[in-house]
């Protein structure tokens, strides 16, 4: 286990695109037992995956709102350490919502896993999910927590890293008062809200978001937003 680790965490640092991460993770899945990754960003009602799930399961989950019923999202939540999970233990009775979950996640190959879960900035959450069609395949116990946290993040900035296509000249990059104000903006935030939240004046949390909007050409807050999420800055 070690070994496959630290080969994926290697690999992972030498990634150049997101098909070379699916490469990495999906060579180490295998190598543990199981037959997919799932990457998730939970922020507020957004949620962002990257996966090797197959294509019709995301466009269910996403179209049924199943992030609000998911019950490994809610274990993640409750426990922030490596857990393992399997299907047969969530209800089976009925027609509910989270019966329809269960069987449907099954019947795309996806019965237990293990999931590292980690508290993110501004009040999200991220994970990293290895599932198997099979009943199961643990391996929660000789996982090193934190080097599954290791994973994890390395797997979260490499994204990041990755979806930042755009590069920006000197004279665009974003001081940290600039970025911070962004940041809280991007999650709908007005610069009242925002000042009580960092202890920033009001008109200076203005200020910053107009200086922020000068440097990257944009003629107004929500534009702002938007061009700093094409480039990978929120």
């Amino acid at each position: 286990m070690n070994g496959n680790l630290r080969s994926l965490i290697d690999m992972l640092a030498a990634a150049q695109d997101g098909h070379m991460i699916k490469i990495a993770l999906r060579s180490f899945a295998h190598s543990c037992g199981y037959d997919r990754f799932a990457y998730l960003q939970k922020d507020g009602t957004q949620v962002r995956t990257f996966h090797s799930y197959p294509g019709p399961w995301e466009s269910i989950y996403l179209g049924s709102d199943y992030f609000n019923i998911d019950p490994v999202l809610a274990e993640a939540k409750r426990r922030r350490d490596v857990f393992f999970w399997t299907a047969d233990a969530w209800p089976a009775r009925g027609s509910s919502p989270l019966r329809r979950f269960r069987d449907e996640a099954i019947s795309h190959g996806i019965r237990c896993g293990v999931t590292i879960p980690v508290e993110g900035s501004y009040g999200s959450a991220m994970m990293l999910t290895f599932a198997s069609p099979e009943r199961k395949v643990d391996i929660s116990g000789v996982l090193d927590p934190k080097k599954a946290v290791q994973l994890l993040m390395m797997v979260h900035y490499q994204l990041k890293i990755i979806a930042a296509k755009t590069v920006l000249n000197p004279k665009q990059m974003l001081s940290p008062r600039e970025m911070l104000c962004l940041v809280w903006a991007s999650k709908g935030k007005t610069a009242s809200v925002t000042a009580n939240l960092t202890g920033i004046n009001a008109r200076t949390v203005q200020h910053y978001l107009d200086k922020a909007r000068a440097k990257l050409d944009a003629e107004s807050v929500p534009q702002l937003v938007a061009i700093a999420k094409d480039r990978g800055l929120v």
